[in-house]
């Protein structure tokens, strides 16, 4: 069917469906970025305590 043969109808369907497939999409994305976030946020805080602990340990070490 080429797009001369649509109504005005299937026209509006066919671009509703391409914007609720892009919406979709984004929205997939963006869920997918924050679970990404929110995992590199914790490893950084876990990799920043654990190496302040080691800093501190070896500091404490030195003194005695």
């Amino acid at each position: 069917m080429s797009p001369s043969d649509r109504s005005p109808l299937q026209a509006a369907l066919a671009l509703a469906w391409a914007v609720l497939l892009i919406a979709a999409l984004l929205y997939a994305a963006v869920w997918l970025i924050r679970q990404i976030w929110v995992w590199l946020l914790v490893l950084t805080l876990l990799a920043g305590t654990l190496t302040v602990l080691v800093w501190w340990l070896r500091v404490r070490r030195d003194r005695w």
